[in-house]
C-alpha cells in the first residue's frame, strides 16, 4: 500500500498558521518518517491522484476539499481508498464537504474526527457518516512534552490564571475577563491573568482590555497580554500560569488543541461542560454551562452556543476546586491510532462524550439541490480560483448575487481580487461555495428538559 497526500511539509509564506494548518504540517512530517508517501499538489486537479494504484490510500487532509478527491476517483476510475477529515463542527465548509462526498463514497473510505462529540454530531445528522466508516484520530501528543502535573497553589497563595486562543465572544473571552476581575478583587490582588491570542475585535486589543479590567477593579500590573505565540513559545507561556481557562462554547469548536497542550505541560484546565472538553477533562474541572436556545444560528458564522456559570467558575478558582493536570484520553491523539486508521485497520474506542449538544441540535434540511450540478459547479470554482485564476467568471457570479447580498458581494470581490489563493487559507474557498453553490444551513438548540443533567452523557 502506498499513501498519497498533499504536500504540507514546507511552511508556506502566507503566514497562516492555526491549529488545523499546524496539524496538517505535523501529519505530513509524521507520514514522511513512517510511510512510503507520494506527495502531490491538490491544486493540480485530477492529475494529483493520477498515480494512485489499486489498493493505495489517498489521505485527503488538506482542508475541506475531500469531495474533489472522490470526484476525481470516479473520473479516473481509480480503485484506491480515501481517508478524509472533518476538523470543524458546525461550519458550512466541512458540512458541505460531507454533503458533496455522500454520493461518491465507497466501502473502505473513512472519515476522521478530532473528538467523539464531533463524530456523533455528524453521525446523527448526516446519513453518509456511520459507525463503521468513521473514527476519532487527531495525532499530536507524540510531538508534545509530557511534564508532571504542576502543583496547584493553596487558596491563600497567589494564583496565575492563563488564557490561550482567539480573543472572541464565540470563545467567551469576555467571561474570562469578568471571572478574573472577580477573583482578583476577592483575593485581594493575589490573582493575575496572562493572555495570548489574536483579538478578533478592537474591544479585545490590549489597551481596551486593560481599560475594561481597570473599570472592574483590576490592577494594571496584574494583567499581561502577549499577542499571538508561536509553538516554540508555548513552554514559556505554560511555565508562567497555574491554571488555563477554556470556557469556549464556540459553534466550530471540535477539540481545543490548547487543552491538550496545557495538559501535556502539566497545567490543569477548567472548561465548559459541553462539547469536546467533556472528553478531555475530569468532571471536577468542568464548569456548568447554559445553552443558548433562543438564537437562530447559521453555519456561516461562528458563535457561542452557551455561557459558562461565572459564579461556579469563580468558586472553583478561589477555592482551588479542580484536579491537577491529567490526560484522560490519550489514544485518539497518538500517532499509532492515526496510522492504524490510514492502513485500514478498524479503530474502535470507547470514549465518554457529551451528547447534550447533539441531542438538542436541530439542523435545517437542504432542499432543492441537485448534487451532480453542485459537484460540477464546486469543482469549477476550485479550478478557477486556485489554478486558472479566471477571475472574470467568479466576479460575474458574485455580481449576480441578490441585492440583499451587497455586503457579501463586496467581501467576496476582495477575496477574489486580493486573496492569497493558498490552500492554507482553507476558509476562502468555502466562502465562495457558501455564496455560489450551497448556502450555509441554519440550526438551533432546543430547550432542555427540566430534569436534564447538565454536562455529560457518558455514553450515547
Amino acid at each position: 500500500m502506498r499513501l498519497h497526500a498533499h504536500d504540507y511539509r514546507a511552511p508556506d509564506a502566507s503566514g497562516i498558521v492555526d491549529g488545523a494548518i499546524l496539524m496538517h504540517r505535523e501529519v505530513a512530517e509524521l507520514l514522511d518518517g513512517h510511510r512510503s508517501v507520494a506527495w502531490h499538489d491538490l491544486t493540480r486537479g485530477t492529475g494529483s491522484v493520477a498515480s494512485a494504484s489499486p489498493g493505495d490510500v489517498v489521505y485527503a487532509g488538506a482542508g475541506p476539499y475531500a469531495f474533489l478527491y472522490h470526484l476525481w476517483r470516479e473520473r479516473t476510475k481509480g480503485r484506491f481508498r480515501i481517508v478524509r477529515e472533518v476538523h470543524t463542527a458546525l461550519w458550512s465548509g466541512y458540512w458541505a464537504q460531507e454533503e458533496l462526498c455522500a454520493p461518491l463514497l465507497r466501502p473502505g473510505d473513512l472519515v476522521l474526527f478530532p473528538t467523539e462529540y464531533t463524530r456523533r454530531l455528524f453521525i446523527r445528522h448526516l446519513a453518509s457518516v456511520t459507525e463503521d466508516n468513521s473514527a476519532v484520530a487527531y495525532p499530536m501528543l507524540d510531538r508534545l512534552p509530557r511534564l508532571p502535573p504542576a502543583r496547584i497553589p493553596a487558596p491563600d497563595e497567589p494564583l496565575r490564571i492563563g488564557y490561550l486562543g482567539a480573543l472572541s465572544l464565540a470563545k467567551n473571552f469576555d467571561q474570562v475577563l469578568s471571572v478574573f476581575a472577580r477573583c482578583h478583587r476577592a483575593s485581594p490582588g493575589r490573582v493575575s491573568l496572562l493572555c495570548a491570542g489574536k483579538p478578533n475585535h478592537t474591544r479585545w486589543e490590549t489597551d481596551s482590555v486593560l481599560a475594561e479590567l481597570g473599570r472592574q477593579g483590576a490592577e494594571p500590573d496584574a494583567v499581561r497580554m502577549l499577542g499571538v505565540l508561536g509553538q516554540h513559545e508555548l513552554a514559556g507561556f505554560f511555565s508562567e500560569i497555574d491554571v488555563l481557562l477554556f470556557p469556549s462554547t464556540a459553534s466550530r469548536e471540535t477539540l481545543g488543541r490548547v487543552v491538550l497542550e496545557a495538559l501535556a505541560h502539566g497545567i490543569p484546565v477548567l472548561g465548559a461542560d459541553i462539547g469536546p472538553a467533556v472528553e478531555l477533562l475530569p468532571a471536577r474541572n468542568l464548569v456548568p454551562t447554559v445553552l443558548d436556545t433562543e438564537t437562530a444560528f447559521s453555519m456561516g458564522r461562528v458563535e457561542a452556543l452557551g455561557r459558562v456559570d461565572e459564579d461556579a467558575l469563580v468558586e472553583k478558582l478561589c477555592g482551588r476546586d479542580f484536579e491537577p493536570a491529567d490526560m484522560t484520553a490519550e489514544s485518539p491523539y497518538q500517532d499509532r491510532t492515526f496510522l492504524r486508521a490510514l492502513s485500514g485497520e478498524a479503530v474502535r474506542q470507547e470514549i465518554a462524550y457529551d451528547a447534550r449538544l447533539t441531542d438538542r441540535l436541530t439542523v435545517e434540511r437542504r432542499k432543492g439541490v441537485d448534487l451532480d450540478r453542485a459537484l460540477a459547479r464546486s469543482e469549477q470554482i476550485f479550478t478557477d480560483f486556485f489554478r486558472r485564476r479566471r477571475d472574470d467568471g467568479l466576479l460575474s457570479a458574485v455580481d449576480a448575487l441578490p441585492e440583499e447580498s451587497a455586503q457579501d458581494r463586496r467581501q467576496l470581490r476582495r477575496l477574489i481580487t486580493e486573496g492569497s489563493r493558498n490552500l492554507a487559507d482553507y476558509r476562502a474557498f468555502p466562502r465562495l461555495l457558501d455564496a455560489l453553490v450551497l448556502p450555509p444551513l441554519g440550526y438551533g438548540l432546543t430547550p432542555e428538559p427540566v430534569s436534564a443533567t447538565h454536562g455529560k452523557d457518558m455514553t450515547a
